[in-house]
């Protein structure tokens, strides 16, 4: 059993732990909040023989088989303390290597001021899971959103592989477009139209193809919305490389000028420090090297977080792989991971 101790993201480590179904001990001084008990719950769902044991010192988690419920479809609340893409970009990793297809209905909230939104888990995120997993079949859909109430609902539809490719990136070619979706509940319409026209008032002095539409979410009946407004842009590069950004509506932020134009210096600045992947993805893509086939993989990357540089101990604890850095390019030899469990097609 390996131990971790004073971790900020017992996240990784859990899923770390269910790939290589190695047991873990999670130790903490205070405990990291209801989250962590919906994460839990979540990663049992999905497996059979999961054991857990959850104290006010820590946890100790024995991860069993991903089984997704044998592609039966499922139902999950992810509650109001974090989004779903807190959850999903736990679980689409995850579904790579079940037994069966993985089919869930998530409720939660879709946009918030933490975590990065389920439109950037569409068009950023599952494309970084693409470059290691070109046949991979996913289907990722919106069909409500929600906002702090946390009446939002995704429906996902994944398909096991077999194992991850090695990959390198290293050039992410200059940013020929940028796109983008302004969701919103509960306001006027003429609220997401002002965010977009800021946010390409400012994007005009850069590049000339930009295209943001407006999602307003529509009454329902015996459903109580929550009222806000939110922007999530991509822009894409000419190696098909994608780089995103959230910003919501808040009492810092509250007016729609304001959002749309901190949405897009905040990717103009990740645009100029972030690599081949932004800052929210670039642990994955680390994480999916190191469990890539037993060959070479090598990313460029920017300006590197806290969290990823966590995730490199985690890595190198469980799977025993080490990265080589060298002019911002990270590599390393894949260990190798298989999925024994799937079932045959």
């Amino acid at each position: 059993m390996i131990s971790f101790q004073q971790v900020i993201n017992f996240r990784e480590i859990l899923l770390c732990s269910t790939l290589s179904e190695r047991a873990v001990k999670i130790e903490f001084q205070q405990y990291p909040g209801p989250h962590l008990q919906t994460m839990l719950k979540l990663l049992q769902l999905i497996q059979t023989g999961c054991k857990i044991d959850v104290n006010t010192k820590g946890i100790i988690y024995i991860p069993g088989i991903i089984t997704n419920q044998d592609g039966m479809l499922q139902t999950y609340n992810c509650g109001v303390e974090r989004s779903i893409s807190y959850y999903l970009e736990i679980l689409l990793i995850l579904s790579l290597f079940g037994k069966a297809p993985l089919n869930i209905e998530l409720n939660g909230i879709t946009n918030d001021q933490t975590d990065q939104s389920v439109d950037s888990i569409i068009n950023a995120y599952i494309p970084l899971i693409k470059k290691f997993c070109p046949d991979w079949d996913v289907s990722l859909k919106v069909t409500r959103r929600g906002f702090l109430a946390g009446t939002g609902t995704i429906i996902l539809h994944s398909k096991p592989i077999k194992q991850i490719q090695a990959t390198t990136i290293i050039e992410r070619g200059p940013i020929c477009k940028i796109r983008g979706v302004c969701s919103g509940s509960k306001v006027a319409p003429n609220l997401l139209n002002r965010v977009v026209s800021q946010c390409r008032n400012v994007f005009n002095d850069y590049i000339p193809d930009v295209w943001i539409h407006t999602d307003l979410q529509k009454s329902q009946k015996g459903i109580e919305f929550q009222n806000g407004y939110a922007v999530s842009l991509v822009a894409e590069s000419t190696n098909g490389l994608f780089i995103s950004c959230d910003c919501e509506y808040s009492n810092d932020l509250n007016n729609p000028e304001k959002v749309g134009e901190t949405a897009a210096l905040r990717l103009l600045d990740e645009i100029k420090n972030c690599g081949c992947f932004d800052t929210t993805q670039q642990q994955f893509a680390l994480l999916m090297m190191a469990i890539s086939q037993r060959k070479v993989s090598q990313i460029k990357l920017g300006r590197i977080s806290t969290h990823t540089i966590e995730t490199l101990r985690i890595i190198r604890s469980i799977f025993g792989v080490t990265f080589n850095i060298e002019d911002s390019v990270f590599s390393c030899i894949g260990c190798g991971l298989m999925n024994l469990s799937r079932q045959t097609q």
